[in-house]
């Protein structure tokens, strides 16, 4: 399954990505990813787990094939 986590700090994402592996994407300026990072955002607000005014709090993004992660219960 193809999966994607936004974040709000680039070492936040590079962590994850070490982690589960993956592309990082970034949206920023000057960056060669920035195309990239535009359509998960889009995927993601189109698929409706984010919403569009979410994205400049997030301009990282991490995408890979695999499990998708599971859902963290509220306490």
């Amino acid at each position: 399954m193809y999966c994607n986590k936004f974040f709000k700090t680039e070492d936040e994402a590079k962590a994850f990505q070490k982690s589960h592996g993956g592309a990082l994407y970034k949206n920023v300026k000057r960056s060669r990813t920035r195309e990239s990072y535009r359509v998960e955002a889009a995927m993601a607000v189109q698929g409706g787990w984010m919403h569009g005014t979410d994205l400049d709090a997030h301009p990282y993004c991490v995408a890979w094939n695999g499990e998708p992660l599971k859902a963290r219960k509220e306490n």
